[in-house]
């Protein structure tokens, strides 16, 4: 994956007329590090894993600030995050359909990850490439943001109205009284914590910087290690020690009743995707008659967003099975049972309940 991702740094560069090219050592030398020298950053006690960024997480608290048009999906680590990102872009670009396929490339689905990345990347120098035909933008988009994902000043120049951003944050990190005071719209998905651990402990196999330490004695490749490990809050997920899933889930859950914040439930999309569909674009502002909901529906599926998936996607199985009730064929009975003790006393006196099976 490392090889793949420098290469195509340098594959994509040398498409761009010689006197624009950027230079891109910086983003190839923070790709390497990354992959080869994997670290656990903090901040606040909030403990970060490779490639998330606790100095991005702190520049964004202080400086970041959106506007009313643009949306964030806060999301734990295989829970929506990408998936709510597809609906919520083909939502407000349904009409315009170049546009749309551009943002639907890899490189601007993670790009806008708020705690990834790096601030410093010279490309301001490129924004006239924006001018060129859609195909050339799709390879300046990914130039640009491949792997390195977030640079605030180019995100506020890329050609579109409404942005989309995407966080693994716990509300406490957010500067939410900036977010509700500038009209930023907030999507919090949640799904159940067995298919969401199951899904975690697969695609953290398939990741090579997760096989390095210190990230391997987190992220035992052995299911009951894996499980021990992040039941009892090891696992550095932008978390404390000791904190896991549930109090990611309940420190969004405290501004339920915002009016800038929409949750939604991973099992309810999967159950009812018209349905759901139909209420984030009530949320968003956004008019679709019920034939073009059909056809976001349909463009939006698990299988279709797996089918289309890139090949950066692919090699990790980034998009698995998107069911519900898998985790039945993974933890024993003891373990379900301790999820369920966990979660009983989590959720006291909150009105948070999860869906198992469908």
């Amino acid at each position: 994956m490392e090889e793949q991702s420098i290469k195509l740094h340098y594959d994509l560069v040398s498409l761009i007329p010689e006197r624009l090219r950027p230079d891109v050592t910086e983003l190839v030398e923070k790709t390497i590090s990354e992959f080869k020298s994997p670290a656990i950053t903090e901040w606040k006690g909030y403990r970060f894993p490779v490639r998330f960024d606790a100095s991005m997480a702190e520049w964004q608290n202080s400086n970041w600030s959106p506007t009313e048009d643009d949306v964030l999906i806060a999301a734990y680590p295989k829970t929506g995050t990408t998936w709510m990102n597809l609906i919520v872009k083909t939502l407000i670009y349904f009409d315009d359909k170049e546009l749309l396929e551009m943002l639907k490339t890899y490189l601007t689905r993670v790009h806008t990850v708020l705690e990834r990345g790096t601030r410093n990347l010279s490309f301001l120098q490129l924004i006239s490439f924006l001018n060129f035909p859609v195909a050339y933008k799709v390879k300046l988009v990914r130039l640009i943001l491949l792997f390195a994902a977030v640079n605030y000043d180019i995100l506020d120049k890329l050609p579109w109205k409404r942005k989309i951003w995407g966080t693994h944050l716990p509300a406490p990190l957010i500067n939410m009284e900036r977010l509700k005071k500038n009209g930023c719209k907030i999507i919090c998905t949640i799904r159940n914590p067995k298919d969401q651990v199951v899904s975690w402990f697969h695609m953290t196999r398939n990741m090579s910087h997760y096989n390095l330490e210190p990230m391997r004695r987190h992220f035992p490749k052995d299911w009951n290690a894996f499980f021990e490990s992040y039941i009892h809050g090891k696992q550095p997920l932008v978390s404390k020690e000791g904190e896991w899933y549930l109090d990611y889930v309940l420190s969004w859950h405290n501004y339920r009743n915002e009016s800038n914040v929409l949750f939604v439930v991973f099992e309810d999309l999967l159950k009812n995707p018209a349905k759901e569909i139909r209420k984030i674009a009530n949320f968003l502002g956004v008019r679709r008659s019920e034939e073009e909901i059909e056809e976001i529906v349909e463009a939006t599926s698990f299988r279709k967003a797996k089918e289309e998936a890139p090949d950066v996607d692919r090699a990790i199985n980034f998009f698995r099975k998107g069911e519900v009730g898998d985790w039945k064929n993974h933890l024993t009975v003891a373990q379900s049972q301790l999820m369920d003790e966990k979660i009983k006393q989590k959720l006291v006196g909150t009105d948070i309940r999860f869906i198992y099976e469908l």
